[in-house]
């Protein structure tokens, strides 16, 4: 099970890493060749995306595949093909209203969200065939959480890089002819319906080796989907407020522009998060398989090692790049932005707690009561997000909602942390030392970026490279000896022996 993990892990996180910097790169041509405005505008038509606001309807239909097809390893493939089939037509249903939906609405939303008369037809336009896709992108849903389920993390994550690599490609060549805006926004859409294509070929085929097939489903299949289905969705209306819906908001207070300046800001934060996110779906199989056999133990090496080790070696590198934020904004997007770096350094709060309390909490999502209580903590981080944004509207704009977004983490994180390790038995001490140990190394790391900043300016994307690179290696040599235990030393080991081959 440890090779298994370790390599699902390895594959997601270098592929989600490699397709998001693609897309860093994209965002920061798109932005200094067409503007903020323009830019705002793409994310303002991706939020109607089952990625984006229309996840809110999705029903956790690819997470409860996933947990569908994991049982079926374990022996009971009937149950699965009738909650996969059941799941396929919940899928195909939402995108097919979706999809009407956004096509009846789209003159309306250009209108809400303020677009410019010469660019509102081409808006329009693009909101038009973001519907045409919206059924095959909810069907989507159902194939990746069917491969995470057989765990064909490869063909995810390749299909993951080689649609990014399409699309930037795509955008370079675009601004290079010196094309209309919206054939961005195509070219995105086209890639996306490939992918889905390419994965839901690559699922028929490892459905055939086993015995998941579609039929008819049962009264006890169909409570115990729907059931799912309506905790899932409490949970995403809570997860829409709190990140997709922004955009959506911004747009209509203020507009495309101040939507673009909003996505600048958070993009890198974002994507720092978005790479976390193949550790939890790596272990969402694993933990079913622990649930299914009531394995406290190993829960709880699994709860503890994912509050530690993952954030010994991504929050040093955060913190390094907090302290490097107005020099990435500059090399990024251009010196004209680099005056937002407080707001990007901030930001970066986001992925350090979601890298160390992720894990964890994914791996109690196959425990409903845990579900539940964790929705209920959400919707209150939701309620203390807009209140703070709320209060700062005057102020900061769009970036009110930034900062309502970082209190509202912070605030919280003790709160679900004490919450996850009382579900695994494990003392709530362990949160507060490691946050000590973290605070400590960034202490450390922030006095030596000052003191290398008196004598060095990273100016260009090569001397940034170089000096973030340095500083990361310090920041690892100051995280091994400060955070981490010889026994999670030790566990580093284990981890490299198991991604080599077998003897």
């Amino acid at each position: 099970m440890l090779r298994r993990f370790v390599q699902n892990t390895a594959i997601s996180a270098v592929a989600y890493a490699l397709a998001g910097v693609l897309g860093l790169f994209a965002v920061g041509l798109i932005a200094r060749s067409y503007g903020l405005a323009v830019l705002g505008l793409i994310v303002l038509v991706r939020a109607f995306l089952p990625t984006g606001f229309l996840a809110l309807f999705d029903l956790g239909v690819s997470e409860t595949t996933t947990q569908a097809v994991a049982r079926g390893h374990v022996g009971d493939w009937v149950a699965a093909s009738e909650k996969v089939s059941l799941l396929t037509v919940i899928a195909a249903a939402m995108g097919i209203v979706s999809g009407a939906a956004l096509w009846i609405a789209a003159g309306s939303l250009a209108t809400i969200f303020k677009v410019v008369p010469d660019q509102a037809g081409a808006f329009i336009s693009i909101l038009n065939v973001t519907a045409l896709v919206l059924p095959i992108a909810f069907l989507g849903l159902v194939a990746e959480g069917a491969l995470k389920g057989f765990e064909q993390y490869g063909w995810l994550r390749l299909t993951e890089v080689g649609g990014n690599v399409l699309y930037v490609v795509a955008v370079y060549a675009l601004v290079w002819q010196g094309a209309p805006f919206e054939w961005i926004a195509y070219s995105y859409l086209a890639v996306t319906v490939a992918k889905y294509l390419v994965l839901a070929g690559v699922v028929c085929r490892a459905a055939s080796a086993t015995s998941l097939r579609f039929c008819s489903w049962t009264a006890v299949s169909r409570r115990g989907i729907l059931h799912r289905c309506w905790l899932m969705l409490n949970n995403r209306i809570a997860g829409i407020l709190q990140q997709p819906l922004v955009p959506l908001a911004i747009g209509a207070l203020f507009g495309p522009a101040e939507v673009g300046t909003y996505d600048l800001i958070t993009r890198l934060p974002r994507f720092l998060k978005t790479t976390m996110a193949p550790l939890q779906s790596a272990i969402l199989p694993i933990s079913t398989h622990i649930d299914e056999a009531t394995d406290t133990r190993r829960l709880q090496m699994l709860g503890r090692n994912g509050l530690v080790l993952p954030g010994a070696v991504i929050v040093p590198v955060l913190v390094v790049a907090a302290l490097f934020s107005g020099e990435i904004l500059k090399v990024w997007v251009g010196p004209q932005h680099s005056d937002q770096w407080p707001w990007l350094a901030i930001s970066m709060l986001i992925p350090a707690i979601t890298v160390m309390l992720g894990a964890g909490q994914t791996a109690l999502m196959v425990r409903s009561d845990f579900l539940r209580f964790n929705t209920r903590l959400l919707y209150l981080q939701v309620g203390l997000q807009y209140l703070v944004t709320g209060l700062g509207l005057y102020w900061f704009r769009e970036r009110a909602f930034i900062l309502g977004w970082v209190v509202s983490y912070v605030v919280f994180a003790p709160v679900i942390a004490h919450h996850m390790l009382s579900h695994m038995k494990l003392p709530g001490s362990l949160f507060w030392g490691q946050l000590a140990r973290h605070v400590l190394v960034g202490s450390i790391l922030a006095g030596l970026v000052m003191v290398s900043k008196m004598f060095f300016d990273p100016g260009s994307l090569i001397a940034l490279a170089i000096v973030g690179g340095l500083c990361c290696i310090v920041a690892w040599a100051l995280s091994g000896a400060i955070i981490l235990s010889g026994s999670d030393r030790a566990m580093f080991g284990r981890f490299a022996r198991a991604m080599g081959p077998r003897s």
